[in-house]
């Protein structure tokens, strides 16, 4: 009959083992907490979902770089990106390090709607502006 000290010391080993192997997995990634100054805003890292604010605790990603923001990826035009700097973070997150970002929340989707309209003026504007020139042209010759 073997001791139960022995089945002990044996269990306790292999859970050693199990812990020390979800640790060194833990080492290989990166940590990104977000904080925002405004309460149940959206967050995305590289498109994805990742929570509300406030969120429970960081969330784990690959090493490298990482676009975070609260602009959801169907919004995300280029002229958007370009104009709304504060909604959209590009950020570097190295191994074993938890990044904290903060984002500035701004009321992004009226801003972003302005700004689709001012786009789509735009566009019928160049294009009734090309329509004049072309019928100055056919006037003239």
């Amino acid at each position: 009959v073997k001791s139960p000290y022995a089945y002990t010391l044996l269990i306790l080993f292999w859970l050693n083992v199990l812990i020390a192997q979800v640790n060194s997995d833990m080492n290989s990634y990166g940590f990104i907490d977000i904080k925002t100054d405004s309460m149940d805003v959206p967050f995305f890292i590289d498109g994805i979902y990742v929570g509300s604010h406030p969120l429970k605790e960081p969330v784990a990603v690959i090493p490298g770089f990482h676009e975070v923001g609260y602009i959801p990826p169907e919004l995300q035009h280029r002229k958007v990106r370009e104009n709304l700097t504060d909604g959209l973070k590009r950020v570097y997150v190295a191994a074993s390090d938890t990044l904290e970002v903060f984002l500035f929340y701004d009321h992004y989707l009226a801003q972003v709607q302005a700004m689709e309209k001012e786009f789509k003026l735009q566009s019928i504007m160049g294009v009734s502006l090309f329509g004049v020139l072309l019928i100055l042209l056919f006037i003239i010759t």
